[in-house]
């Protein structure tokens, strides 16, 4: 079955009307071709379509929303092709292809005069299995060698990486000015994040957890990594290549914490391609598995840094001090700064503000915000070591998780019970400050509307969203809240059962 949906003049919507009600199998797949699309709530599982992409997308502001692909046979699950601009792909999952060659899942290729700023939002990927070798199988590839110097501009936040053996690579970066951020990446023995070909990538504000490694910088120039939280990996939370093609330069590595990993590799390995300019500045290492670093090049900055546990190079002159960063475990299992930590307001001068790229929002270029989003103190000398600010007002933990990307149905058929009365739901706002975008975490028992409201101090209503039906299970909302006044709101949530019960639930948030 070979559908193509098209649109040259006025938006078109392709939506189920019930969320993930309609499944595709055997030989689905769709094209989508043209512009101004919306291509929500659909199924694809089980299916075999041979060399075929589930998804093939040829066009600009395209939206790819509510969307399932699982078991199956193919060539991509998701291809977005060079010509096409502005694709959003948000609330999807991508997971378990079955057969291991050479094709990567999502791909996002980029045209040699126009950057796509394309989004991939609040999606998850899970359950590839592999060697974890050269296979080709990456979650997501952005780019592809021969496009190395070509401006991609797209932006990958709010994801999650689980399980994906499939390749070495969680994420093939291979072009120019792309940004990853606030992602968590869990339980993948096999696979990390690649700064392949291309240069001048962010990768920042994400979570690195419990598998192979965090960050391999292969190829390019001005690379930045800041603000990450690397714990428990097994092969190195950061590895710079000693590459022959495109040798490493200018690299800035910033106000990260890393914490019981393996070794952190400097690239210098032997050979005559050693990384040059390689600036690590405001970071906490502590910990390791065995030595916090190997293959020293001799010739690194080293800013304002701490650390415990055998160093594993020869000391340098100045900039990476041992000191026990005294971080201390909360509830959700993270480590943050005790209130006698020596990296309080122990942050220096000397790294650089990451670059803006026209096209992607809101990035912190002079590193203003923490991990979490709490303001850096305005004064250098009061800001902390690591990737997040003492006192810790915002929960350390992850933004991405399982239960909060994807779709927003249960993945596989819904229930069509109908008698069931109103049980307890638990709601859960996500991140609190908010800037931009609220996340509502809905935890609920049986089948019901749900209607949202947004509420000044006064009680007066500010925003109003449609009703949706929530099915049991977890669910992720999402509502833009940029053009909210800075003060504090109550979010109203109404619950209907379908006998009548109606539960009406607040919780309160600040818009700084």
């Amino acid at each position: 079955n070979f559908c193509i949906i098209a649109g040259y003049s006025s938006i078109i919507l392709v939506t189920s009307e019930e969320l993930g009600a309609i499944i595709f199998t055997g030989n689905s797949r769709v094209e989508l071709q043209g512009d101004d699309l919306l291509f929500e709530g659909f199924q694809f599982l089980d299916g075999n379509i041979g060399n075929d992409d589930v998804i093939n997308v040829r066009g600009s502001n395209i939206t790819i929303t509510q969307i399932n692909i699982r078991a199956y046979k193919s060539y991509k699950y998701l291809r977005v092709r060079e010509e096409s601009q502005f694709v959003d792909i948000t609330f999807c999952n991508f997971e378990n292809r079955l057969n291991l060659d050479d094709q990567n899942i999502l791909s996002i290729l980029v045209d040699d005069n126009n950057p796509g700023f394309h989004k991939i939002q609040f999606c998850s990927f899970k359950n590839f299995a592999g060697s974890g070798n050269d296979l080709g199988i990456e979650p997501i590839r952005i780019g592809v060698s021969s496009q190395a110097d070509y401006i991609s501009r797209s932006l990958v936040e709010y994801c999650y990486f689980a399980n994906c053996n499939g390749d070495g690579e969680l994420i093939s970066s291979k072009a120019r000015q792309n940004v990853y951020r606030f992602n968590t990446f869990e339980n993948n023995p096999l696979a990390e994040l690649v700064l392949r070909h291309g240069s001048e990538n962010i990768v920042y504000g994400n979570f690195f957890l419990s598998g192979k490694g965090g960050v391999r910088v292969r190829e390019g120039q001005d690379q930045y990594i800041y603000n990450n939280y690397f714990y428990d990996l097994d092969d190195r939370p950061i590895i710079l290549q000693n590459e022959n093609s495109d040798p490493l330069d200018n690299i800035h590595i910033a106000f990260n914490t890393i914490i019981n990993c393996d070794e952190m590799r400097l690239g210098g390995d032997g050979g005559n391609n050693d990384p040059t300019r390689v600036v690590i500045s405001n970071n906490i290492f502590t910990d390791p598995k065995d030595d916090l670093f190997r293959d020293e090049t001799g010739l690194e900055s080293w800013i304002g840094n701490i650390y415990l546990g055998s160093l594993g190079i020869p000391v340098p002159t100045n900039g990476l001090i041992e000191a026990d960063p005294e971080l201390v475990e909360n509830t959700e299992g993270f480590f943050g700064l005790s209130e006698t930590s020596p990296a309080i307001d122990a942050a220096e001068d000397g790294y650089a503000f990451l670059p803006q790229f026209d096209g992607i929002d809101d990035i912190d270029s002079e590193v203003l915000f923490d991990l979490m989003g709490q303001n850096r103190p305005a004064l250098l000398e009061e800001r902390d070591l690591g990737s997040n600010e003492f006192p810790h007002d915002i929960t350390i933990q992850p933004f991405a998780t399982e239960d909060n990307t994807g779709p927003s149905y249960e993945t596989s058929p819904p229930s069509s019970v109908e008698d069931e009365r109103l049980t307890a739901s638990v709601i859960a706002i996500t991140p609190n400050p908010v800037s931009n975008v609220l996340m509502i975490t809905i935890s609920n028992e049986s089948k019901l509307i749900m209607k949202i409201d947004i509420l000044n101090l006064d009680g007066q209503t500010i925003k109003s969203y449609p009703e949706r039906t929530i099915f049991p299970g977890k669910l992720v909302w999402s509502f833009d809240v940029e053009d909210l006044p800075a003060g504090l709101y109550s979010l109203l949530a109404t619950s209907k059962d379908f006998l009548g019960g109606e539960r009406i639930e607040s919780i309160k948030f600040v818009k700084p």
